[in-house]
């Protein structure tokens, strides 16, 4: 029997070696592995006690085992991932066989890639599931073209379990959205572990049902190639959640709908859980172009808060402030907005509204007044505007708040007073 089925192969394969796309298809459990046809025209597959062995991976033959020769391309280092009809089908290039371990559950795709694992891989994403894990050690890329993700189980909708660093590039003109359950036991819907880097110009809109809706426990870099936009439509607490710094260069951000912070950037800290690491920029909001809308609604909560030194050095930024106790922007350390010698005061921008009034946490007894802008720092004023809402219910006198000095470099304000 192990004669035959090696000389059926031995046919069945150079017979196809004619095929004008030569790609080998093997398919199990909703993954299909290709290679090219044409590696086993002169070694004919060994087949082994219910067994084959393709190009030194073994797959263990079942009644859900397929072989087949069909026109699909492959792309090299690139796994592709499609949601449709309530399950997912992920197909891979053989080489990465023996360093790839993927599970398909329904609309469900958790992937783990070896230690031995020394190449970037592309992963694509496309259509209506449920979710996307991968675990790794190697930096990766996730390409988001027109997906939906909407979770059901314990996982987030989107969980990237890797400390290198992570590209997401957002697909020309697609629309991704991805929203987690409130069973989720991760910290959010869309969770990195790893340094997060975007760019494109796609929209992708997060919903955070059972606490924050994009997390990432290191840096959160949009780059300048970044045109889309990148919308948080609910949380359960933060909108976004960013431990070291997050960056921004480029795009339009909508961050609404959270019962906790807008965007809550915090330190990376040591061991002791006490002192920051001296990790580059860490506890810092940088803001070099794009446009940033941020609420805070709910008390004592923040549109735009970070733990460290904040630059806004251009792009624009309309925080509003309408929880009892709540501050459109707060940064812990300095404020420099603007750049030293620029000539559009226009070039960086912060428009405030703030209409809370105060809040006494009934734990402490502290009380926490509504403000637009809160610095506990100094704040550098360089060419650049500060602008209230004339219908904010915050004076122009009270409605920014400087722990430290406010140095006017060239700055301008509108309808503000710092005293």
């Amino acid at each position: 029997m192990k004669r035959l089925l090696t000389i059926v192969a031995a046919i069945f394969v150079t017979a196809l070696s004619a095929v004008a796309q030569q790609t080998f298809r093997v398919s199990e459990g909703g993954v299909s592995w290709l290679y090219d046809v044409t590696a086993f025209v002169d070694e004919p597959l060994p087949f082994k006690q219910g067994t084959v062995n393709v190009a030194g991976h073994t797959f263990t033959l079942g009644s859900g085992t397929t072989m087949s020769v069909d026109a699909t391309p492959i792309e090299p280092l690139t796994v592709s991932v499609r949601y449709a009809d309530g399950k997912a089908t992920v197909t891979v290039p053989g080489t990465l066989a023996n360093l790839l371990t993927i599970s398909v559950n329904g609309a469900n795709v958790d992937i783990t890639a070896a230690e031995a694992l020394a190449d970037e891989v592309t992963y694509k994403l496309c259509g209506t599931g449920e979710s996307f894990t991968l675990h790794g050690d190697y930096k990766s890329t996730i390409v988001l073209d027109n997906v939906k993700l909407t979770a059901t189980g314990t996982q987030p909708a989107l969980w990237i379990d890797n400390g290198k660093r992570i590209e997401f590039n957002v697909g020309e003109g697609t629309t991704n959205t991805f929203r987690d359950a409130s069973t989720n036991e991760k910290k959010s819907a869309f969770f990195v572990k790893g340094h997060a880097e975007w760019k494109g110009s796609g929209t992708v809109s997060i919903s955070g049902t059972s606490r924050h809706a994009y997390s990432s426990n290191e840096y959160t870099l949009f780059k300048q190639s970044f045109t889309g936009a990148f919308n948080v439509t609910s949380a359960g607490s933060d909108g976004m959640h960013i431990e070291q710094y997050l960056e921004i260069h480029s795009g339009t951000f909508s961050i609404a709908g959270n019962k906790g912070d807008g965007i809550d950037v915090s330190y990376v800290y040591e061991s002791d859980g006490v002192t920051p690491t001296a990790d580059e920029q860490n506890g810092q909001f940088i803001m070099t172009g794009g446009t940033l809308t941020v609420s805070a609604t709910a008390d004592d909560t923040k549109g735009l808060k970070c733990e460290g030194k904040m630059t806004i050095s251009a792009g624009r930024i309309t925080a509003t402030a309408t929880g009892d106790g709540s501050r459109g922007v707060q940064t812990a350390g300095d404020l420099y907005l603007g750049t030293e010698g620029a000539t559009d005061a226009m070039a960086a921008y912060i428009y405030m509204t703030a209409d809370g009034d105060e809040y006494t946490d009934p734990a402490t007894g502290d009380t926490n007044k509504c403000r637009g802008l809160k610095v506990k720092g100094n704040f550098y004023h360089y060419p650049s505007t500060l602008e209230r809402n004339t219908a904010s219910l915050i004076s122009q006198k009270k409605i920014v708040d400087v722990d430290g000095a406010y140095f006017n470099l060239g700055g301008t304000l509108k309808a503000v007073t710092i005293q």
